[in-house]
């Protein structure tokens, strides 16, 4: 039996999703509306938070490769791969949780407010193990992957406080996903605005002001995680709408947990799946050097800036196809299809322009000016930069899969067509034609054919048919 609080959230739940947006910030209503406006007003924020977190990123990265040189550099950027693997699978979590939020909220489904609560108490227990399981992994990873001797020891000291970070990481990451899952993309840019401001701040003041090297860089990222997730529990706390959280409202809702689970764990396989490979050719390039890993380090950087818009409308669509089928329109979904498209194709290739024409200089300041350094990050930017666009389809029709619901035929079709492709470049011609442009071309070939697995998996319509809870 519902209380009468509980009642009085639901009617405004109500209430509030039939507004247009206003300029008091009330949640989009993604089931309404124009559909271009709507998804666009909606992927905005959402890009601009993922920019903002890539600048801090690339900041963070150019003040330690200036003032530490380019080991420091190389040993800090080569750990993406390691980190995303560690925390793929519970990051799949927030995704679940994303999703199953923004399916109850189309469908104006009491529940919204155990969904939420629930979601919380699992962002605690996932970071809580992720913490412990990071401390202790990523040492042997390192060695597994072949981490030159000179730099294991800093990439291991970065790995060991940057885990100590995890439970404000998921509280953050799950309460980011739930905010936008009814429709509110604006407040997680606002409060990555600020922690960015601070994690560039205390970068500047522990790297160059008390010449820390990478535990200060690795310090400046919890610092910066901890302010975050303190502004968007802030926020959940605050709002009156259906989806505030309460201490007494606290609980583990069995059913909402293995929906959760049963859209999280495929989703963060597949993350792990893509860290694995990513991983494997992080190994590859190692073999080449510090100057090579230095200069891909630098080139991931400005990669992550033209995969942000990508992956932003990927978000925006999941939350619109979880809304709008949750809502059962699914029409509305296949017209979103075309305008996130649409979206991400402009996108990428305006940004393969500017990196093409722009991309040596930053590469020149964001390793220090290492010309051996530079030299491999462009020969990779001219590999992947102007095929981006072909990982399009795979990221809008994957975050319509996996909004449907249908999230495990999206991951087996990302780890047939992505993962089993480039192990099978990697171990069958690495061997035979030992040079690093393999590796690069790695990713475009198996984007390509990823797309095009997607294109066929979305026309035959079954995503469609997911039963939903």
């Amino acid at each position: 039996m519902k209380t009468s609080t509980q009642s009085e959230n639901i009617l405004e739940v109500e209430h509030k999703s039939k507004r247009a947006p206003s300029s008091s910030g009330a949640p989009l209503d993604l089931t309404d509306g124009v559909i271009w406006k709507t998804l666009a007003a909606f992927t905005l924020p959402i890009l601009c938070s993922s920019l903002f977190q890539q600048l801090y990123n690339t900041v963070g990265a150019a003040v330690l490769g200036m003032h530490c040189g380019s080991q420091e550099l190389a040993a800090v950027g080569s750990t993406g791969s390691l980190i995303n693997l560690t925390i793929g699978l519970f990051m799949g979590i927030s995704s679940g949780a994303s999703v199953c939020v923004a399916r109850l909220w189309g469908a104006r489904d009491e529940n919204v407010s155990r969904a939420v609560h629930t979601a919380f108490v699992l962002s605690i227990i996932c970071g809580v193990l992720l913490t412990g399981l990071g401390i202790v992994v990523c040492r042997p990873l390192l060695v597994i992957m072949k981490f030159p001797s000179e730099l294991i020891d800093m990439s291991a000291e970065y790995l060991i406080i940057y885990f100590t970070g995890m439970v404000p990481s998921m509280v953050y990451n799950i309460g980011a996903g739930i905010l936008r899952a009814v429709g509110d993309s604006r407040r997680p840019l606002i409060h990555l605005v600020i922690s960015g401001v601070i994690n560039v701040i205390v970068t500047i003041i522990l790297v160059v002001g008390f010449d820390m090297g990478v535990a200060g860089a690795a310090w400046a990222t919890v610092v910066s995680l901890v302010a975050a997730a303190v502004l968007t529990v802030g926020r959940l706390f605050r709002t009156r709408l259906g989806y505030r959280l309460t201490l007494k409202g606290l609980c583990l809702d069995g059913g909402i947990v293995r929906e959760i689970i049963r859209i999280g764990i495929p989703t963060g396989v597949q993350s792990m799946l893509y860290a694995i490979t990513n991983m494997m050719i992080q190994t590859g390039i190692n073999v080449f050097g510090a100057d090579a890993m230095a200069g891909t380090a630098a080139y991931y950087k400005l990669d992550g800036l033209q995969y942000l818009p990508i992956n932003s409308i990927s978000i925006a669509i999941m939350t619109f196809t979880a809304q709008n089928m949750g809502a059962n329109k699914p029409e509305r979904v296949r017209q979103g299809i075309r305008s996130a498209l649409i979206m991400g194709f402009g996108c990428s290739l305006f940004t393969a322009i500017l990196w093409v024409i722009f991309g040596r200089p930053l590469l020149m300041m964001l390793t220090g000016g290492n010309e051996t350094a530079v030299h491999y990050g462009y020969m990779m930017l001219l590999c992947m930069a102007p095929l981006e666009w072909t990982f399009v389809p795979t990221e809008v029709l994957g975050g319509v899969i996996r909004g449907a619901g249908a999230v495990l035929m999206s991951t087996l079709l990302t780890a047939l067509f992505i993962c089993v492709i480039r192990i099978t470049i990697l171990s069958a011609i690495m061997p035979l034609i030992n040079n690093i442009l393999v590796v690069f071309l790695t990713y475009p070939i198996s984007w390509s054919i990823c797309s095009v697995a997607f294109i066929v998996y979305y026309k035959k319509g079954h995503w469609m048919y997911r039963r939903h809870r």
